[in-house]
């Protein structure tokens, strides 16, 4: 149990979760992360999707095999079968070989194209696929991707997205709260955000005013957590190494 509970506290360290949303949304990962079906991760812009995805790799029973990651805006027709299946001239393996017996992560679902996700559902489908040097392989990793469900399922109901492939890609879905409904989690990502810009520039962690704190605390942040470290990250580079939001 002792166990348990520090492997608990590790992880919720890692994705900053003093908030009751995101103390449950590290929970229901955790239990996820033990398993080796498809998970989505769902939730708006600068949400931390990516973040969470990656740790269903690192808490799980794959965390020493690869994690292969694959932006579905990139997966063009030019670029398909290169990204997925690698390249014959180079001897350059595709993502579905690097990811092997570990994670094939694919990012912003929603932005795949209609020819990637044709090619995509007959790999999941028959559970096998050929690589670019023509050897037959099969399909060993688990898929976990990342989006957003309302733009999706819009998409399959305008016909613009394959509904097999969503219902086989999303059994299991864990929603990332808007920054508005973790509104207890500001000020630990404000100091989490920059102690991260502090050692990338190898300066002093610098303090923020309890006024101005309190101020970052009442924004509405509309894109979320992206959007406070864009604005964090800016008033320290205009600040020439200290905090000085005026």
């Amino acid at each position: 149990m002792e166990r348990k509970n520090s492997e608990n506290q590790q992880a919720l360290n890692r994705m900053v979760a003093v908030s009751r949303a995101m103390h449950e949304i590290v929970k229901t990962a955790l239990k996820l992360a033990n398993g080796s079906g498809p998970v989505f991760v769902d939730g708006e812009t600068g949400t931390g999707k990516k973040l969470l995805a990656q740790m269903l790799h690192e808490e799980g029973p794959r965390k020493a095999q690869p994690l292969a990651i694959v932006r579905c805006e990139a997966l063009s027709v030019e670029a398909l079968d290169r990204v997925l299946f690698g390249e014959a001239h180079s001897s350059k393996i595709g993502k579905l070989e690097e990811a092997a017996e570990g994670t094939l992560l694919l990012l912003n679902l929603e932005d795949l194209g209609a020819v990637a996700q044709e090619r995509l559902l007959t790999v999941f489908e028959q559970g096998r696929y050929r690589t670019a040097l023509g050897e037959t392989r099969a399909l060993s990793c688990r898929c976990i991707c990342t989006g957003n469900k309302k733009e999706i399922e819009k998409q399959a109901r305008l016909g613009q997205f394959s509904a097999d492939l969503f219902k086989r890609l999303t059994p299991s879905v864990i929603r990332m709260p808007s920054l508005s409904e973790r509104h207890d989690d500001i000020p630990h990502l404000v100091i989490d955000i920059l102690h991260s810009f502090a050692e990338r520039e190898r300066i002093e962690q610098p303090v923020v005013p309890y006024h101005y704190m309190e101020l970052l605390m009442m924004v509405s942040w509309p894109e979320n957590v992206r959007q406070m470290r864009n604005h964090l990250e800016s008033v320290m580079a205009l600040s020439e190494g200290e905090f000085n939001p005026e």
